[in-house]
């Protein structure tokens, strides 16, 4: 029988070579191939070497691999982008209408989006899995064609000397049971990269979906009381308290207590004190673009790079600071040390996609992942090994290592079906059923990776467009998916219902919180398993039989 998932071609910037263990020339470029058995399947490792004399710019390097697949599951490579069941043909052409910035920040490989369905960092299908086991080198993506899979390193176009070379992060491939083959990819991922899996999965209460960027001192004050009063853990104050984002030290007039003070407040009461910060990115009225507007990383016009668009809480668009620079390391190092000194002791760091989007940077012998990587290391240097971090909008391979947890979904949102959506990315509008999809298809990375963040728990029964039945379904879900749980209502709008829903969902924290398995990520309904015996079966679908069911069963 031939092997269902055999290496074809080696590829380098777009030319070919038969595949073969040992040293191929490709093109201006000589590559070491080695392969060993690893597991249930095969580890590939390449090395690139310039044997010219002449400088090579290396775009991509990776492997074609023979396929049976006919369906997949697409995921790009941060934490709203889309995940789902696709097959080979669905393409989605409509995401070419989308603007560079928008498809940068969802894609790894913005030139595939609506020309073929891809995998970024890891690709599983309906005949086993493809992926790379680390991203501290690049960013990587799994292109799925008809009879193939294409997997590549991104080098962004990275100098190699003469003479020199450099390593790829290494590639691992096994055919067989998809739900089996996703869990041991995710294991292999987390041991290779170092991941930080042992931190907890906290019960907290955060500003944002009840407040959003109107949140005061009073609102935190008043849900702090009840916090405290039900043994929540943690206060994580979000988006709203800054002056301007990129100014993460000076605050609103509505703040002008300041910072450190509500942090007292917070740690006073026996509750840890948390911050969401957006390290990579500053609007054009900032203090810190307009005392450093060479910061920024640029276009290839030469503009700053554009990296999000919120007119309304921000004033339009944010910019993506040059993480390749050593001034703004620096600052990242002493601001975020700043924020531990004022008492906060957990940050949210946001929309981090910023610090690898396609820009022209100071350092042009980074990639975009070195170029995220850095960024996140000065975070981390600056909040010390000790304080819990949680990556959200943030490509997932460079953060392994360094993040605590990590958000796997679009925001929630207090209402089901998303108000609005971009062509082509309706996975990603802020909805509870988004939130919902993409936890549940992202939970074998639970314990592996990092901890699963599945964005906040709404159970308000009012001043909400949830009805009954999809806050539990929300509860359910969050609770199977490692019970990493963000209450983000005004607690006085509960009732003794949602109370009690809570004391259920902290009955069975330690059963759910462990590497979690699919036994098949293409079956429906889906069932997600702990390695306790609990198991979720979910089915987010409006047109599922009996409707959408969600539904945790303890052993």
């Amino acid at each position: 029988m031939s092997d269902p998932l055999a290496p074809l071609e080696i590829v380098v910037n777009g030319v070919a070579a038969p595949f073969r263990e040992g040293v191929v020339a490709v093109g201006a470029v000589e590559v070491e191939v080695r392969a060993t058995d690893d597991g249930a399947g095969r580890r590939y490792e390449l090395t690139l070497r310039n044997a010219g004399r002449d400088e090579v710019a290396l775009e991509r390097g990776g492997i074609l691999f023979a396929s049976t697949a006919e369906t997949v599951l697409e995921t790009g490579y941060q934490s709203w982008s889309v995940i789902r069941r696709a097959r080979l043909d669905d393409v989605r052409p409509e995401r070419l209408e989308l603007g560079d910035w928008e498809r940068g920040c969802h894609v790894a490989d913005p030139s595939v989006a609506g020309r073929h369905v891809a995998g970024d960092q890891y690709l599983v299908t309906d005949g086993g899995a493809v992926g790379f086991l680390d991203a501290r080198s690049h960013l990587s993506t799994v292109v799925a064609a008809p009879g193939s899979l294409l997997a590549t390193a991104l080098l962004d176009g990275v100098p190699l000397a003469p003479g020199a070379q450099r390593r790829l992060d290494p590639l691992w491939v096994a055919a067989g049971d998809p739900g089996a083959r996703y869990s041991e990819l995710a294991e292999r991922w987390g041991r290779e990269a170092g991941a930080r899996v042992n931190g907890p999965a906290p019960l907290g209460w955060c500003s944002w979906y009840q407040y959003f960027s109107n949140v005061t001192p009073e609102h935190v004050r008043a849900n702090l009381a009840l916090a405290a009063a039900h043994d929540f853990e943690v206060v994580q104050i979000d988006d709203g308290y800054q002056a301007a984002i990129g100014d993460w030290l000076s605050t609103t007039d509505e703040w002008s207590i300041g910072m450190a003070a509500m942090a007292k407040e917070i740690r006073s009461a026996g509750l840890v004190a948390g911050i969401w910060t957006a390290p990579f990115l500053a609007t054009d009225g900032s203090r810190l673009l307009a005392d450093h507007p060479d910061w920024t990383a640029t276009h290839a016009s030469g503009h700053p790079a554009k990296a999000m668009y919120n007119p309304g809480n921000w004033g339009g668009w944010a910019r993506a600071l040059d993480t390749t620079r050593p001034e703004v390391l620096d600052h990242l190092r002493v601001t975020f040390a700043a924020l531990r000194d004022q008492g906060f002791d957990y940050h949210k760091i946001d929309f981090c996609y910023a610090a690898a989007l396609e820009a022209r940077r100071h350092d042009p012998t980074k990639t975009r992942a070195e170029s995220l990587r850095m960024g996140l290391e000065a975070v981390r240097d600056g909040i010390g090994d000790d304080a819990f971090l949680l990556g959200c909008g943030c490509p997932f391979g460079p953060a392994v290592g360094i993040v605590d947890a990590m958000r796997v979904s679009a925001d929630v949102g207090p209402w089901w079906d998303p108000p609005a959506s971009r062509p082509g990315i309706a996975e990603t509008a802020p909805a509870a059923v988004n939130a919902i999809a993409a936890s549940v298809l992202r939970a074998p990375l639970h314990r592996r990776l990092f901890v699963n963040d599945p964005d906040c728990l709404l159970l308000r029964p009012t001043d909400t467009g949830l009805e009954a039945w999809q806050r539990s379904f929300l509860a359910s879900v969050i609770t199977g998916t490692g019970s990493f749980t963000l209450v983000s209502d005004d607690l006085a709008l509960w009732t003794d219902a949602e109370w009690a829903l809570l004391d259920a969902i902290r009955s069975v924290h330690h059963d759910v919180d462990t590497p979690l398995d699919i036994v098949d990520p293409f079956a429906d309904p889906l069932v997600v398993r702990s390695q306790v015996g609990t198991s979720l079966t979910v089915d987010w679908r409006s047109d599922a039989p009996g409707g959408p069911v969600a539904q945790l069963g303890i052993s």
